[in-house]
């Protein structure tokens, strides 16, 4: 089984035409959410999220935005307690599925924003997906940040 931003779980992928790959049914994407810690707890808890847009860092290469997202979230509910994210695999060919449904889509960051996040992208769940990814998900991690700075 294959991370798409990980590495594999076991052992080298098959050759593939061009090169090592995984069957795209082997595949899974990693989707990091960033939340408070008792949100966090709930969502692994219940092994779901709730039925809302919701916004996503792809793959580990992208964790920092979904720590920036953790701290956001802290940040505007400081009674919820400290950061925490999400972590949850996906099938790629559910994953997939939600973004030719158009309920899976990047979208760049506010020019406002941090100037880090510009050329960067945010991966938003519309309401009408969170079901199939709550029916679909492999996994639910939740990793504490630890206190706010």
């Amino acid at each position: 089984m294959g991370y798409i931003g990980l590495i594999p779980r076991r052992g080298p992928p098959p050759r593939g035409p061009v090169g090592p790959q995984w069957p795209a049914e082997e595949r899974r994407v990693l989707l990091l959410h960033g939340t408070t810690l008792p949100r966090a707890r709930a969502i692994v808890e219940h092994q779901a999220m709730a039925p809302q847009t919701t916004y996503f860092a792809l793959g580990m290469s992208n964790r920092d935005i979904a720590r920036l997202f953790a701290l956001r979230a802290s940040q505007r509910s400081p009674r919820e307690g400290p950061p925490a994210l999400v972590l949850t695999a996906l099938p790629e060919p559910a994953f997939e599925r939600l973004r030719r449904a158009g309920l899976f889509h990047a979208l760049p960051f506010d020019p406002g924003d941090r100037p880090e996040l510009r050329n960067r992208r945010q991966w938003v769940l519309e309401r009408g997906g969170v079901e199939i990814l709550n029916r679909e998900a492999e996994s639910w991690r939740m990793v504490p940040l630890g206190p706010r700075r």
